[in-house]
């Protein structure tokens, strides 16, 4: 059986890490490298388009990264019973932050 692969990953590593560009997330989510593989990246694409739709994902439209064109950030906030655990929260002006300090 296959494993169900959700968009809660991505925004869990989007958490974990912060901001990445779309291989990047694909990679640190679901170990998948588009760049290295025979599989097709519709199924992630589509993946994080949904995400982006929810509200759960945002991009930012940066220079210097390569092919990549965007960066992508988890937007909202862990929830409670996260933060008792040592979570840092994620904000997107922090991300946007970061984003433009590792340019």
């Amino acid at each position: 059986m296959s494993k169900r692969n959700s968009v809660h990953e991505m925004v869990d590593a989007l958490k974990t890490i912060g901001p990445m560009t779309e291989t990047e997330v694909f990679k640190a989510a679901f170990g998948y490298d588009r760049n290295n593989s025979m599989d097709s990246n519709k199924k992630y694409a589509d993946m994080i388009r949904r995400g982006m739709k929810k509200g759960l994902i945002s991009r930012i439209e940066c220079e210097g990264l390569g092919k990549a064109k965007f960066l992508y950030y988890a937007t909202r906030t862990p929830e409670s019973k996260d933060i008792k655990f040592g979570l840092v929260e994620c904000s997107a002006a922090l991300d946007n932050e970061w984003a433009n300090e590792s340019i």
